[in-house]
């Protein structure tokens, strides 16, 4: 859990922008919130490839 915080914040530049996108509905994993799938392990697994796509699309 602290890489996937760590990730974020990397990417969103700020612990608060980071928040409000874990905590804002998501197309790409069926219109829930990245944060209701960090109960459990294969969800935080979800979470974290969507972060590592968003942050590859940022790079190009």
């Amino acid at each position: 859990m602290k890489e996937l915080i760590e990730k974020g914040i990397s990417i969103f530049g700020t612990k608060a922008k980071f928040i409000e996108w874990i905590e804002t509905e998501n197309e790409h994993i069926g219109n829930v919130t990245p944060d209701s799938l960090l109960d459990s392990t294969q969800g935080t697994s979800i979470v974290y490839d969507l972060l590592m796509k968003l942050e590859k699309s940022i790079a190009h």
